[in-house]
């Protein structure tokens, strides 16, 4: 029930749209519910009077045909209008979850997506708003349309024939019986099916993104497997709930309804043969009328209950998503002016009581360029993890220009930072876009400015486009050097005080490395760099080379001093020289 009222707390985004829908329909319903009594008067006056032998009335039975026609005329047309602007709310309060779920994702911490698969947290986003959009918002607007015409119609049932009223109110329990039922068979398989749904994304995501990994080791019969396993189990759930739904919306309302009309008739024309009726053929009429509105109403909500329950638990996945902790950042914005960056005796864990790094000290001066090497595992990525904030130490500051950057917003540190990566990503778009990050007031001259200096000349001299020349998949059709060329592009294009460069070289071939070393020989002046490198070829010139083993640094110095002391960098540079 507390994914039920979460859920229509949502429709306060619509309020007013949905207030003023509501009252419409109200009136448009009552307008098309009452109108049958204008049929009754209409049988039972001039209609009846001809049977008699009386004179026909033409004018009262213009004016009751008029009255009957405007009402049912007015109706079709406000439940017409109500209608559309209900689901015109329905579609609005989807497009804010999906909004909403988008802008949660955004915020969540980096360590929420360590265990969470890409596939699951899209479907939350993409699917399952898609689902309340049409399975509860979009039912729960017939199923309104439907309490209301059931409530208008008892009402008037029981104003006209109170004993009639409350045997058909009788039946009602026997219906809400059928649905509780419904409900206990489909509770587990309706998790179990939308579980499945999100893994069977999860896994058609991993395998279009890992194609090429998984055709070169013949694994394509191993992950069909595991797919048609997933799907199976998506399949049985799927048809668990198929069986209680037919047994929940058999035609049972139609059968009531049979048995009912069948009894009104069988009474009325007992006690017609024995003149015992006072009962006219106009309300004979309007009970039938409304008594088959009744069971189709009762009906029609049946066949609604099942998408409702289907939709809760799709909604308890998009409510948990948006009471994810996202994380709190400061307002304020950080002013960088020289880039200085000092690590002051940090000590981080990813998880409690498995400590990363542990009481490390840096200090890069503005202009200096620092590089960490070590075996994989001894912290160098984790060191950047903490610069960039996607993580905070547990021990220790981390200061630019002197200033605690837990003080200041993400958004504003990041912003003094130009980063490249191992696998540098390429948005869909052109070069030009994806050197700019779509800035919106893109310089076209820097753009080509940046893309020239890191090298990248000889590349778009062979485009037709040249930096208009189309990115997509990734930059599938772009070679991994070039990939990077643009990504040091993106860098020098944002003008950062401080570069990172993440094994950014270890992707690429020796001649392409030697264009962009020289580059960044000139992008590094006045900017301090940091560079996580297993080629030690790339770091020679560094001013500081720290050298981490199991969470500490254990050496530092220049490239030099490093090689004559002997230790661990010395080894690693020797080793590397015999390769």
């Amino acid at each position: 029930m507390r994914v039920l009222g979460l859920l229509l707390k949502e429709i306060k985004h619509v309020k007013w749209l949905f207030l003023g829908s509501v009252t419409v329909y109200l009136l448009a319903s009552g307008l098309i519910r009452f109108a049958p009594l204008i049929l009754q008067r209409l049988i039972d006056g001039p209609l009846t009077a001809i049977s008699k032998g009386a004179l026909f009335e033409q004018a009262v039975f213009l004016q009751e045909l008029g009255y009957y026609l405007l009402m049912v005329g007015v109706g079709a047309i406000g439940f017409y209008v109500s209608m559309r602007l209900l689901m015109y709310c329905a579609n609005g309060i989807a497009e804010n979850l999906r909004n909403r779920t988008y802008d949660v994702m955004q915020r969540l911490p980096i360590s929420y997506f360590d265990d969470k698969p890409a596939g699951k947290i899209a479907t939350r986003i993409v699917n399952d708003t898609e689902t309340l959009r049409n399975q509860f918002y979009g039912t729960l607007v017939y199923a309104f349309n439907n309490t209301v015409r059931l409530a208008y119609t008892f009402g008037i049932l029981f104003y006209m024939n109170t004993s009639l009223g409350l045997v058909i109110l009788l039946l009602i329990p026997l219906c809400i019986g059928v649905q509780y039922a419904y409900k206990k068979m489909t509770d587990k398989p309706m998790k179990d099916y939308y579980d499945a749904r999100s893994d069977v994304n999860t896994q058609v995501n991993e395998t279009m993104n890992g194609a090429s990994l998984i055709q070169l080791f013949g694994q394509e019969e191993r992950v069909l497997a595991d797919f048609e396993a997933t799907a199976d189990k998506m399949r049985q759930a799927d048809n668990k709930i198929v069986w209680a739904q037919s047994i929940a919306t058999w035609n049972l309302t139609g059968f009531l309804q049979n048995l009912v009309i069948t009894g009104i008739l069988t009474i009325v024309g007992y006690q017609f043969l024995k003149g015992q009726s006072e009962l006219t053929s106009g309300r004979l009429f309007v009970y039938i009328s409304y008594i088959e509105g009744v069971f189709i109403a009762i009906g029609a909500l049946i066949q609604q209950f099942p998408n409702l329950l289907r939709s809760l638990e799709t909604g308890k996945r998009v409510i948990e998503l948006l009471e994810e902790e996202t994380e709190t950042d400061s307002p304020e914005d950080l002013q960088v002016t020289d880039g200085q960056v000092i690590f002051d005796r940090v000590s981080f864990a990813y998880e409690e009581g498995k400590t990363i790094l542990k009481d490390i000290s840096i200090q890069a001066d503005k202009g200096e360029t620092v590089a960490l090497v070590g075996h994989t595992g001894s912290g160098k990525s984790s060191i950047m993890n903490l610069l960039y904030r996607f993580y905070d130490p547990q021990k220790g500051r981390v200061l630019i220009d002197g200033k605690n950057i837990r003080d200041y917003s993400r958004e504003s540190l990041r912003s003094h930072m130009g980063i490249v990566l191992q696998d540098p990503y390429l948005f869909t778009g052109t070069i030009a876009s994806n050197v700019a990050m779509n800035d919106q007031e893109m310089d076209r001259e820097l753009v080509l400015a940046s893309l020239e200096k890191v090298g990248a000349g000889p590349m778009l001299a062979r485009l037709e486009q040249g930096i208009d020349e189309p990115v997509v998949e990734k930059g599938a059709a772009f070679s991994s050097g070039e990939r990077q060329l643009i990504a040091f592009a993106r860098t020098l294009y944002s003008n950062p005080k401080i570069l990172i460069l993440d094994e950014a070289t270890s992707h690429i071939d020796t001649e392409t490395e030697e264009i962009i070393q020289h580059a960044m020989e000139v992008v590094k002046e006045g900017r301090t760099t940091f560079i996580i490198a297993h080629r030690l070829s790339t770091i020679q010139t560094a001013d500081q080379i720290l050298v981490l083993d199991q969470g500490r640094i254990i050496e530092r110095g220049r490239h030099e001093d490093l090689i004559e002391q002997g230790g661990v960098y010395a080894h690693m540079h020797q080793i590397q020289q015999k390769i």
